[in-house]
């Protein structure tokens, strides 16, 4: 599908919503935790020393100064060991309190609910036909796509995950976030190009095809959904998920929280689901998600990012990404979730993509002080290698083995590390400026729209492929 000539968009509407590249060779990361704890946080965080927890503080903070350089427009950094938090740094004005961006982290809390849905029995599994819940791809080439395959982003589907300004005539992403009120009707019309399971091509729209197997199987908007299966149970709080302006959620995108609340996420699967006493994702879900189990690709479990090291000085690990440098690292085998969080400058309308997405939510640091602005460059490694080398207590179990562990730069920047298409050095008006720059506001916001829908959360109906939803709004 392309819009030559439909598609007037300025080049402001570059954006990356997260296209990280494929990392090649990546397989199921290690699970075993031999230092994880049953620490969970209550309505806080418990924060620690990290000599209590076997790291060197020395060492561990040379994180702080590789992701706060100038340039690369850090907001927050978060790193959890044994369930507390030991080390959290914060750009000047910001807080534990900020708002953080998700980006296309959110592609992982959907994932969750997908897996928390079929725990319910909602969905019957993963190798349900997605003409369950778009009943008129039935009959046409669409109609082998599984849910499996949309989750490995193998559906097959005619997607264009290009942000380069001159691709706006042939761009999906583009249409989809610039142009789009009803962003899953658009996402469900995009034709076939090749049979699923037959190749990786990373699309967002693949990501928000799940909004409407998630409205569908239980009868309700994603975020409510969320809030009661998944936010609620681990004590995420401040909360938004952006939705389109027919009500139905971004669930490729656009999640707001903070740092913290993020961490909270990862500890989630860290611990294998569990949390406290309650198992909020089934543990057969949160194990299934991190495994290799593509047709095409090894690197891309179920809306997550697989890191397999081959040597070197990180341990295997799994992440979910997000553009502009949204990070949630985790690594089971040191018992470690690390969230990085860019400037977000957080729109003061309702959550509401209306009509399209990016005057709200601008990114690449487009509009100083509003949207989110990316890092100059980055290495997973470079901000990770202190973290793990800061481990004393034995558990770091990577001496001795050969280099060339994913995600290791042999430069600034490694290309594994940055999103396909969309260089982490802003295209428009040169390279990203600093943490400090990003945040002061340079342009009067987008306008609210006049009227935010009436609030209410139906239930679905079963006779309409691409259900309208009125949303409840959160703030």
């Amino acid at each position: 599908m392309r819009f030559a000539g439909r598609v007037a968009v300025s080049a402001a509407l570059f954006l990356g919503v997260v296209a990280p590249s494929a990392r090649v060779g990546a397989t199921t990361p290690a699970t075993d935790s031999p230092v994880t704890r049953a620490v969970v946080p209550g309505s806080d965080w418990l924060v620690e020393a990290p000599s209590a927890h076997g790291m060197d503080e020395a060492t561990l903070d040379q994180a702080q100064d590789y992701a706060f350089a100038d340039g690369r427009n850090t907001q927050g950094v978060v790193v959890v060991r044994g369930g507390v938090i030991v080390r959290e740094w914060y750009a000047p004005g910001r807080d534990a309190t900020s708002w953080a961006a998700s980006w296309s982290v959110a592609k992982s809390f959907t994932s969750s609910l997908i897996g928390i849905a079929i725990g319910e029995g909602l969905i019957p599994s993963v190798d349900e036909p997605m003409t369950t819940y778009f009943p008129d791809w039935a009959g046409t080439p669409k109609a082998a796509i599984t849910l499996r395959h949309v989750l490995h982003m193998e559906s097959g589907l005619d997607w264009d995950e290009d942000y380069d300004p001159s691709a706006l005539a042939s761009s999906e992403i583009i249409a989809m976030v610039g142009t789009q009120s009803n962003q899953l009707a658009f996402a469900a019309g995009i034709p076939s190009a090749a049979a699923p399971g037959t190749r990786f091509n990373y699309s967002s729209g693949d990501s928000m095809l799940l909004s409407g197997v998630i409205e569908r199987a239980t009868g309700r908007t994603v975020e409510a959904y969320a809030h009661e299966k998944l936010l609620d149970p681990i004590g995420i709080g401040q909360f938004d998920w952006w939705r389109d302006a027919a009500g139905h959620t971004l669930t490729y995108c656009c999640v707001d929280t903070t740092s913290r609340d993020f961490a909270r996420f990862g500890l989630l699967y860290l611990r294998g689901g569990l949390w406290d006493a309650t198992q909020v994702v089934p543990a057969s879900w949160a194990s299934d998600s991190i495994t290799n189990t593509a047709n095409t690709y090894s690197g891309y479990g179920y809306q997550w990012w697989l890191r397999m090291s081959q040597g070197g000085t990180i341990p295997p690990y799994y992440s979910a990404l997000g553009h502009d440098g949204q990070y949630i690292y985790i690594i089971p085998s040191l018992d470690l979730v690390v969230v990085r969080n860019g400037t977000y400058g957080k729109s003061p309308c309702a959550p509401v993509a209306d009509p399209a997405l990016l005057p709200y939510y601008p990114p690449q640091g487009l509009v100083p002080g509003q949207g989110t602005a990316p890092p100059n460059s980055w290495s997973d490694t470079q901000f990770l290698a202190p973290i793990v080398a800061s481990i004393t207590d034995g558990n770091a179990a990577t001496a001795g083995l050969p280099r060339g562990a994913a995600g290791e730069s042999t430069g600034g920047s490694s290309s594994a590390d940055e999103p396909i298409g969309a260089p982490l050095t802003a295209k428009v008006g040169g390279s990203a400026g600093s943490a400090g720059d990003a945040m002061i506001p340079a342009a009067d916001p987008a306008p609210c729209p006049a009227a935010a829908p009436v609030s209410t959360t139906p239930s679905v109906p079963t006779t309409n492929p691409i259900p309208v939803v009125t949303p409840a709004f959160t703030g």
